[in-house]
């Protein structure tokens, strides 16, 4: 009797977690607002670009799409086709499903070994950005197994409550 208690408390762990990474990227997506209205203001009204926004800018937009993609998941946000699954019987909708969320958990592990690599290497070779800022790689490349990371869990999370569905 205790198990089913614990997997719903860990399922609300992973929507939690899914949830503090779509308020994050909501965030980095405030943060890009006012640091590019600072530079068209500084380069327009007083003709003092900035040497660091461009390339802050593109560091939070891959933060802003990264960590958001686990909410946009649970809220079942992402763009889908559904002309033909649409006309299966709900058994069948829900075996596409629970196949669709497994193939999304394969890529998304894939990523979060591949990010985690490629962030590792990174750090090993004390590679920087071409910019004036300079930037350790490492940084901005941990976005990658840390976004995938929890758009893993919320694809658990998803066919878990396929699975439930058919009980």
């Amino acid at each position: 009797m205790e198990t089913p208690v614990k997997k719903k408390m860990i399922f609300r762990w992973i929507d939690s977690l899914s949830e503090l990474g779509g308020n994050l990227s909501a965030v980095l997506l405030w943060i890009i607002a006012i640091i590019v209205t600072y530079e068209v203001a500084a380069r327009y009204l007083f003709n003092a670009p900035t040497t660091w926004v461009q390339e802050t800018s593109v560091y939070l937009w891959m933060g802003v799409g990264l960590l958001g993609a686990a909410y946009a998941l649970k809220m079942d946000s992402h763009f889908g086709i559904t002309i033909f699954v649409d006309k299966l019987s709900a058994k069948n909708r829900r075996k596409i499903q629970i196949a669709s969320h497994l193939a999304g958990l394969a890529y998304s592990l894939t990523f979060v070994y591949q990010g985690f690599l490629q962030t590792k290497l990174s750090y090993d070779l004390e590679d920087v950005s071409n910019g004036l800022m300079a930037t350790p790689l490492w940084i901005p490349w941990m976005l990658m197994p840390v976004g995938a990371a929890l758009l893993a869990l919320q694809f658990i999370n998803k066919i878990a409550e396929e699975i439930s569905k058919g009980k």
